[in-house]
């Protein structure tokens, strides 16, 4: 008999539990991180006046993140697809490996990411989340706040050409009581994503770069390994290891 829903998410919710010490008591993080500032202030100066929707758009791996999901070993293969729906919205697909108890999980979930009245900040709501063909639970109606804060072209990109690599920063959420409370001092996020492979050579400079981005934006608190209180594990690379399939 196929596991239901409750229990699905019974194993979820330890992954997550087992890479963020801050949960488990097993040290003592530090409370929280820097306020959020508005999120154009850490964009790249270039991005206000340079960045393209429809460049932005495609399939991208995930190379590197803080985010919800459970970090490495109890996470791998991850990767989004970005679409256009409207003028005012782009959704993606984010898919990646649960890993936990030796069982292997699909989890993919469905982002809505609609436009503010700040530029190129979107609200992301998770509309739809399943872990291998079993719906689970959504967050209600929690909004992330988010932002591209820098990208990169493609070598001899044209102005329809798929960005090599993004960087997104997520600072703060509203309608959601739960999060708060989960993620002491407010939720922070970042996301590297990359056009190219990983472990390729483009793959790898892409991830190089994008950290010197983050830095150079001074968001280095951002992608510091150490976890913070509450479900946070800190910042991760992913492994993507041998047998990640993508889709």
């Amino acid at each position: 008999m196929l596991p239901t829903v409750i229990s699905l998410s019974a194993l979820f919710l330890p992954a997550i539990a087992s890479s963020s010490p801050g949960l488990r008591g097993v040290v003592s993080p530090p409370l929280a991180h820097p306020a959020c500032e508005a999120l154009e202030n850490y964009q790249a100066p270039y991005v206000q006046s340079n960045y393209s929707r429809a460049q932005h758009m495609g399939f991208y791996y995930e190379l590197a993140f803080r985010d919800l999901y459970p970090a490495p070993p109890h996470s791998d293969c991850h990767s989004t697809t970005k679409f256009s729906v409207s003028d005012s919205e782009y959704d993606e697909r984010f898919t990646f490996d649960v890993i936990e108890y030796g069982t292997t999980m699909r989890c993919s979930t469905l982002i809505a990411m609609t436009s503010t009245s700040s530029p190129l900040v979107v609200d992301q709501v998770m509309t739809a989340t399943n872990i291998s063909g079993h719906a689970l639970p959504p967050l209600g109606s929690a909004k992330f706040h988010t932002t591209i804060v820098a990208f990169s072209e493609s070598p001899g990109s044209g102005p329809d050409n798929q960005y090599e690599w993004v960087v997104e920063f997520t600072c703060g959420s509203s309608d959601s009581l739960a999060i708060p409370l989960l993620f002491p001092g407010g939720f922070v996020g970042i996301n590297m994503y990359s056009k190219s492979a990983p472990h390729t050579d483009q793959g790898n400079l892409n991830l190089a770069e994008m950290l010197e981005a983050a830095e150079e934006l001074g968001l280095a608190w951002a992608t510091d390994s150490e976890s913070w209180q509450g479900l946070d594990s800190g910042f991760n690379v992913v492994p993507h290891g041998p047998d990640c399939e993508y889709q």
